[in-house]
């Protein structure tokens, strides 16, 4: 088994060895990595990916990468959800300063797929793009 720690801000790798354990298994395994995390923040009546200052933005994509959606009102007072139609794909309506994530895996079909704000999909909206992976 590999434990890393942190000494003086380098990182340190300790190697333990369990006597039953020994031989049988590889002592360093690579751990597949999690689903891509992308925050949107609804905020005056817009969407915004966390830390871009467009509204309502275009979101790239991967043909069947998984992906973490994290849905964050930050308008007290107002419900926001996020939904993707075409996907079937909706987080539950959140009140102000609520948060809540969904994983999905995002469809091998490439194209724009809208997504929008329920209750506010007139003023709430924008696009997916899944892209091919290269």
């Amino acid at each position: 088994m590999a434990i890393f720690r942190e000494v003086k801000g380098q990182p340190v790798l300790v190697m333990l060895l369990g006597l039953s354990l020994a031989g049988s298994m590889p002592l360093l395994t690579e751990v597949p990595p999690g689903p891509r995390e992308i925050v949107v923040v609804a905020s005056d009546m817009a969407f915004y990916v966390d830390g871009d200052a467009e509204a309502n933005p275009r979101i790239r994509m991967e043909a069947g990468e998984t992906v973490r959606l994290v849905l964050w009102n930050e308008q007290p007072g107002v419900v926001h959800g996020f939904v993707v139609g075409a996907w079937q794909l909706a987080t539950p309506r959140l009140r102000g300063r609520e948060r809540d994530s969904i994983v999905f895996k995002v469809p091998e079909a490439i194209g724009h797929y809208v997504y929008e704000c329920s209750p506010h999909s007139a003023m709430m909206r924008g696009t997916i793009e899944v892209v091919d992976v290269q």
